[in-house]
């Protein structure tokens, strides 16, 4: 799997002229990478809790209806399925992976508030969309004026889109489960085939390349997956570890 200081590189580090295939490593697209990737590095292959302190920003002055932001896709949906923040009352912040097949928000942040935050959970939670870059799935204590508090919306649960990719992530997990090495062409081959089974037809796969458009190595992983972009980015893996398969 890629390090962060690896995949810094390759999209900091582009052709100053670069093919308009390629991935612009300044714009949004390799700000959302970078941001997810890091969070991703945690939470490979099982879920894992991650409890991190955070500053909150007040709204100083007026009302939240003063302000104007854009949540997710605006219409109350992530622009990150597979990922779930959890606040607590102090303003830290559980990471976990989520699946929005199988799980619901509020459940989740629930069950582990005790062990995250060591403290019952509150009485009445609520999921909102941030108006972050990534247009997170943020549980906070409270209603849902709670959202508006933090410059987000109400999560109205996943798309049909986000339904297909939860079960073709599943599928290819379960696919290269006990491989320590796939090729690109074999890695590229069964992504089109899942992709067109799970309706994700407009979605493709790339891999990343540095200034010097380095030859793909022998052997590939997934290392995000660009829900605004419909994009799936692979990266050279290392022989004999786990393929990625976040």
């Amino acid at each position: 799997m890629l390090s962060d200081d690896e995949l810094v590189r390759m999209l900091r580090t582009g052709d100053p002229h670069p093919d308009p295939s390629d991935l612009d490593p300044n714009s949004p697209a390799a700000d959302r990478i970078l941001a997810q990737v890091r969070q991703r590095t945690l939470r490979r292959r099982r879920r894992t809790m991650v409890v991190v302190p955070v500053v909150a920003v007040a709204l100083a002055g007026g009302t939240a209806a003063t302000y104007a932001w854009v949540a997710g896709d605006g219409e109350g949906h992530t622009l990150d399925s597979s990922g779930l923040n959890c606040v607590g009352s102090d303003q830290s912040d559980a990471s976990i992976n989520f699946n929005p097949v199988a799980d619901d928000p509020i459940k989740v942040c629930r069950q582990l508030w005790q062990e995250a935050f060591g403290e019952p959970a509150p009485e009445t939670l609520t999921a909102c969309v941030d108006s972050s870059e990534q247009g997170s799935i943020e549980v906070y204590p409270g209603g849902r004026d709670e959202c508006a508090r933090h410059r987000s919306d109400p999560y109205r649960g996943p798309t049909r889109e986000q339904l297909n990719l939860a079960h073709f992530r599943t599928e290819i997990r379960e696919r290269f489960a006990d491989r320590n090495c796939v090729g690109y062409t074999e890695f590229r081959n069964v992504i089109s085939k899942l992709l067109a089974e799970h309706d994700l037809t407009e979605w493709s796969a790339g891999h990343f390349q540095t200034a010097d458009k380095e030859p793909e190595g022998p052997c590939a992983e997934i290392v995000y997956y660009d829900e605004p972009e419909q994009k799936i980015w692979l990266g050279d893996g290392k022989a004999g570890n786990p393929v990625n398969l976040p």
